[in-house]
């Protein structure tokens, strides 16, 4: 196997950056060379030591004291500008001597994900690695009820279309929700799922219901992990997923 470069991505408090942080850890502890990237420009703090740092590239503090512009405005501009060095930020990846590249992408997931940079860098990801992915985080709190889980799954789904990285979604601070009911299983929670939706009766259920159903179908994978990036649980659940994902053989199981 070689390189294998992960994706984080995921809406503003899903725990992205400790996930990477978790994962990094339990990856050095059985001996494999990790080497993670920090792509976010605004970031104030890191629960990990970055091998790569955009802050060092471009700084968005600094970009808003240049050009006048508020919180918002400045990360925006960073991110044009991280644009504009992407060739500089890639080679450093490829120069990388590391089993496993973990990507932080910045918090505020549509400014990332919505531009030109997202796109353009996982295009250059794949030219690095074929076994380039994504990973779609959620907080697991905000699985209240079956649309949710939909909602994850197809969020999942768009991530995997707008980056042309094959994505898996997974559900982070399940230590916050013990109780949750979802089984991390698409196919054993596909069911019940599916039955709430269609008892709901609105049109909006009928049509995540349906679009499940079309996921079910062309996607091999159906396991959603449930991870405690905080307390280091789950982690070799996500792990698994990102071995599936790099094996052609499909499930491991």
């Amino acid at each position: 196997m070689g390189k294998v470069i992960v994706v984080f991505v995921g809406p503003a408090g899903s725990g992205k950056s400790t996930l990477v942080a978790a994962y990094a850890k339990w990856l050095r502890e059985g001996d494999a060379s990790v080497y993670t990237v920090n792509l976010d420009p605004a970031a104030e703090t890191l629960p990990y030591e970055p091998s790569l740092d955009v802050r060092s590239i471009v700084d968005a503090r600094e970009v808003a004291r240049k050009y006048g512009l508020g919180p918002n405005g400045a990360l925006v501009k960073s991110m044009e500008l991280v644009t504009e060095r992407l060739e500089e930020i890639t080679s450093k990846i490829a120069a990388a001597e590391a089993d496993y590249v973990l990507v932080d992408t910045p918090g505020q997931m549509e400014v990332f994900l919505f531009r030109d940079l997202s796109w353009r860098l996982a295009e250059a990801l794949r030219g690095i690695s074929p076994e380039s992915y994504a990973v779609f985080v959620l907080d697991a709190s905000v699985i209240r009820d079956p649309a949710d889980y939909a909602f994850l799954v197809t969020m999942a789904t768009a991530v995997q279309l707008r980056l042309g990285l094959e994505t898996a979604p997974v559900l982070n601070k399940i230590d916050l929700v013990p109780d949750v009911e979802i089984t991390g299983d698409l196919l054993r929670d596909f069911g019940r799922v599916s039955r709430a939706l269609r008892e709901a009766g609105s049109v909006y259920a009928e049509m995540l219901r349906e679009m499940l159903r079309v996921l079910l179908k062309y996607n091999r994978r159906v396991e959603v992990p449930r991870v405690s990036a905080l307390k280091g649980e789950g982690i070799e659940e996500l792990h698994r997923l990102v071995l599936e994902m790099s094996c052609s053989c499909g499930d491991l199981s």
